[in-house]
């Protein structure tokens, strides 16, 4: 029983810290895009006036200048005063270059956590040792390949086109149908 849980909680350890080695080399090749760096530190709407009373007279905003501005994939952002009350108002599109950013960083991450995932897997596959410790150690490589894969793609999979989805699932569908075979296979000699 004691050396199950060893056997297990080796080949579990190993899985996960391969798969988090994979998206750690994508964030050195790449630092991961911050929001900070595109659209300043103000997250968050500065507070509004409880009084509005004493605000000076501003225009809203028609549903034409949002429409237009949902279209430019931009946000409207209101300039306030010190009391809190809006005084004007833009439409701010710093958003567009760090979606753009996130994407490539996404693909890059789908890339790479793919291209190591199937040389784990078939590290995995292929490595034969004496000891059982081995088999163990390449039982989690194994896993950790295919969890490399797997998050790589759950990261990307809404950026791809529609086209490429179903190709990029049966190429990875039949890759674990393989990986079956071939330890079932290895398991009947």
């Amino acid at each position: 029983m004691l050396f199950n849980v060893k056997k297990y909680g080796v080949i579990v350890i190993i899985a996960v810290l391969l798969s988090l080695f994979a998206f750690s080399i994508v964030d050195l090749i790449q630092e991961s895009p911050k929001y900070e760096d595109y659209c300043g530190s103000e997250i968050f709407p500065r507070k509004i006036a409880t009084d509005t009373a004493n605000c000076p007279e501003f225009t809203e905003l028609s549903e034409l200048e949002v429409n237009k501005c949902n279209s430019n994939k931009g946000d409207i952002e209101y300039k306030y005063n010190g009391k809190g009350c809006p005084v004007s108002y833009e439409c701010n599109t710093c958003r567009i270059g760090f979606d753009e950013e996130s994407k490539q960083h996404r693909l890059l991450g789908f890339i790479v956590t793919s291209v190591l995932g199937v040389i784990a897997i078939l590290a995995g596959l292929y490595s034969k040792g004496k000891e059982e410790v081995i088999e163990w150690i390449f039982s989690g490589v194994l896993i950790g390949g295919i969890l490399s894969i797997i998050f790589g793609t759950m990261s990307y999979f809404n950026d791809m086109g529609r086209f490429v989805k179903p190709i990029i699932l049966i190429i990875e569908l039949g890759l674990i149908i393989l990986i079956a075979l071939k330890t079932a296979k290895k398991k009947g000699k």
